[in-house]
C-alpha cells in the first residue's frame, strides 16, 4: 500500500495529470464555451454579406490588374513595375486584414459577453427554480451560511468596514427569507424598490443614515424587523417618513407636516 501511495497521482493536491491519468485533460465548462462559439457563428454569419470578400482574393486581383494594366511600367523595370503594381494592394490587404481582425476580436469579446449573460441567466433561473421549491428553513439555511461566510472574511481585516449581513445575519436571513418575497403582493410596497436601509460603518460598528433615503424606495432596517420605511415630502417639498407595517404595508407613522 505504501508504495501505492508514492507513486505520481498521490504525491501532491489538485491535478495531477500523470501515471493513469496522462492525456486526460481537466474539466472545462463546455456549456458557457459551446454557448459562445454558438454566439460566435451566428455573429459572424450576419457580418458577412454581399458587400463581404476575401482580402487575400482581392489582393491577387487587384495585383493581376496593375500588372495588365502596366499602371508602374515608368519605373524603368520588370521588377519595379511590379512593385508598383502591387504597392497599392498590399495596403489595401493589410487594412482588410487589420478590420478583419479587428472584426474577429469584437465577434470574440461580444460573444463570451453574451455567452457569459446566458449562462448567468440560466444559473438564475436554477436559483429561481430552487428557491420555489426548497424548503424554507434550507433557504434560510443557506442565506445564514453565506453571511456566516461573510462575517468570516471580515474578521480576517476586522480594520475594514463590515457588511450589513456580516453584522445582522439571522435578521437578514429572515427577512430575505420569508418577508421580503411577500412584500410585491402588498399594494403599500408594489412598484417600489426594496432596499436594506442606508448606513455607514467604522469597522464592526454600523450607523443606519436616514438623509441617504432615496423617494420611492422601500427600506428594511435590521435593528427594526417589523417595519418598512419610506422617504417621502410634503406639499412644500419638506422631507418626511412613513414607517409602514412590514406584514400588511399598513402606515403606522408618517412624519410629515400636516
Amino acid at each position: 500500500m505504501s508504495r501505492i501511495l508514492k507513486r505520481p497521482m498521490f504525491r501532491k493536491g489538485g491535478e495531477v495529470m500523470e501515471g493513469i491519468m496522462t492525456g486526460i485533460k481537466p474539466r472545462q465548462n463546455y456549456n458557457l464555451a459551446g454557448r459562445v462559439e454558438e454566439y460566435k457563428n451566428v455573429m459572424r454569419a450576419a457580418t458577412a454579406g454581399p458587400g463581404s470578400s476575401d482580402p487575400l482574393a482581392r489582393f491577387l486581383i487587384e495585383t493581376g490588374q496593375g500588372l495588365v494594366g502596366g499602371e508602374a511600367a515608368d519605373r524603368g523595370s520588370k521588377l519595379a513595375e511590379i512593385l508598383g503594381a502591387t504597392e497599392k494592394p498590399t495596403q489595401n490587404l493589410f487594412a482588410a486584414l487589420d478590420k478583419k481582425a479587428a472584426q474577429e476580436k469584437s465577434i470574440g469579446l461580444q460573444s463570451a459577453i453574451l455567452g457569459i449573460k446566458g449562462e448567468q441567466a440560466i444559473k438564475k433561473a436554477a436559483a429561481d427554480k430552487y428557491l420555489k421549491k426548497a424548503p424554507l428553513s434550507r433557504i434560510k439555511s443557506d442565506y445564514v451560511d453565506q453571511y456566516t461566510k461573510m462575517r468570516t472574511e471580515y474578521l480576517k481585516n476586522p480594520y475594514g468596514k463590515i457588511p450589513l449581513e456580516a453584522k445582522y445575519i439571522e435578521e437578514i436571513s429572515d427577512f430575505n427569507t420569508y418577508q421580503k418575497p411577500k412584500l410585491k403582493e402588498i399594494p403599500a410596497f408594489k412598484g417600489k424598490n426594496i432596499r436594506y436601509f442606508p448606513y455607514e460603518t467604522k469597522r464592526d460598528k454600523i450607523t443606519f443614515n436616514k438623509d441617504a433615503m432615496v423617494a420611492g424606495t422601500i427600506y428594511y432596517k435590521p435593528d427594526q424587523q417589523n417595519f418598512m420605511y419610506e422617504r417621502v415630502f410634503d406639499d412644500d417639498g419638506e422631507p418626511g417618513i412613513v414607517i409602514y407595517d412590514i406584514a400588511t404595508g399598513k402606515i403606522l407613522k408618517d412624519t410629515r407636516k400636516k
